[in-house]
């Protein structure tokens, strides 16, 4: 299935571009929203594993996950992917000056393994069909522009 896009009028981000003029630049939309107990009973139907036992595993990889992300390990999940935990920092003029307190807020960074990089060079792309709809009804409650 392809990824559902819209088209909209933006500001044109070009270098040397004039302040007022704009460009249509595509946007991809979700098309559907897939929550946790859903998504575990989609996996047990995938395996043998129940939709209990989906959930008790992905409790543990996330309690797992975040413990190692926070010691400073680089998480490899095979086809999935890499887990990183990064922070970047403020400069100072020598060493001595340099203080932990001049970190960032640190950022988990994910990069996606071969199977999501394959889905990921292989997207496809639908315009997708917005459908106007007129209403005749006269409304008297007040509305907020």
């Amino acid at each position: 299935m392809a990824l559902q896009f819209t088209v909209v009028r933006r500001k044109d981000m070009r270098k040397n571009a004039a302040a007022d003029s704009k460009l249509f630049y595509g946007q991809t939309k979700a098309s559907m929203k897939m929550d946790f107990d859903k998504f575990c009973e989609a996996v047990g139907d995938y395996c043998t594993a129940s939709s209990a036992d989906v959930k008790a595993v992905l409790d543990a990889t996330t309690h797992t996950l975040a413990s190692r992300l926070a010691e400073g390990y680089v998480v490899q999940l095979q086809d999935l992917g890499n887990f990183q935990m990064l922070a970047g920092s403020g400069g100072a003029d020598t060493e001595e000056d340099f203080s932990s307190v001049m970190f960032k807020r640190p950022k988990i960074v994910f990069r996606p393994g071969a199977k999501l990089r394959y889905i990921i060079n292989n997207a496809k792309f639908e315009k997708q069909v917005v459908k106007t709809i007129t209403v005749e009804e006269k409304c008297d409650k007040e509305h907020v522009y």
